[in-house]
């Protein structure tokens, strides 16, 4: 499924059956509000992906550590975690260069290992689960950006062996895609509100310029253009630059306000 405004975006896809009043072992209902939590109130990419995590451990038993992390070619960036044995486990995925972010959730949207003692697949990255006290864990992806190359994956683990079953399976697929929506979403709102700030500056430059050099509002985009151009430097730098130039006791996010 591709968002409108989120074009080149694949999210992962939920398979699994639903009685109209579960999905798995989970009520629709707390699904629907969880969907609510995350998606109700303006929050940033990162609170958005801080309520999903939060959101597992609470919706999924058994579940003891969860996180987010971004994946792009050689960069991984972790956005959200429930605590340090989630991000010391996502990293050292990267470290070893094994793992279900490293080699299957590139390919299919769901990974499960049921048991990390007798892990074949990782032999590395199981042991190190394992001495941090975790028996299994799943990986959902997210979603796959065509356009900037990024993977999101949820992550989640657990202390107990066989924790990620049929039923828990369907309900990590759910959260994963009302979390992507939602993750996208706040992304998409985020652009906004830069945008506008951006537009907003532009706009106080010209207006310095107009005012200084009596043109009108063409030319001073024009000027402003120019400069960007000769100087190699995004318009909207040019823009603060100019602003704070011109008023010394502003800030850079007072003149982006």
């Amino acid at each position: 499924m591709t968002l409108p405004p989120s074009d080149g975006i694949e999210l992962a896809r939920v398979v699994g059956t639903t009685d109209g009043e579960r999905t798995g072992s989970v009520p629709v209902s707390d699904l629907a509000d969880m969907a609510r939590t995350l998606r109700g109130t303006r929050r940033s990419v990162d609170e958005t992906l801080a309520a999903l995590v939060q959101s597992a451990k609470h919706l999924m038993p058994g579940v003891d550590h969860a996180c987010v992390t971004v994946m792009n070619g050689s960069r991984r960036k972790i956005h959200a975690r429930t605590d340090d044995v989630a991000a010391d486990l996502c990293k050292v995925q990267y470290e070893l260069g094994e793992g279900p972010t490293e080699n299957e959730i590139w390919q299919v949207d769901t990974v499960i290992a049921e048991n990390l003692r007798d892990e074949r697949r990782w032999p590395s990255f199981a042991a190190a689960a394992h001495e941090r006290g975790v028996e299994s864990m799943a990986a959902f992806r997210l979603y796959i950006d065509s356009t900037s190359k990024d993977l999101g994956v949820l992550l989640l683990f657990s202390r107990a062996g066989d924790t990620f079953g049929p039923d828990q399976q369907i309900v990590g697929a759910a959260l994963a895609a009302h979390g992507a929506v939602a993750l996208l979403s706040a992304r998409d709102d985020e652009n906004f509100r830069d945008g506008l700030a951006s537009r907003d500056v532009i706009g106080q430059a010209k207006g310095i310029l107009m005012e200084r050099f009596d043109v009108d509002a063409v030319q001073a985009f024009t000027m402003l253009a120019q400069i960007s151009q000769s100087e190699n430097t995004p318009l909207r730098e040019v823009a603060l630059t100019l602003i704070e130039d011109s008023h010394p006791t502003l800030s850079v996010s007072d003149g982006a306000a």
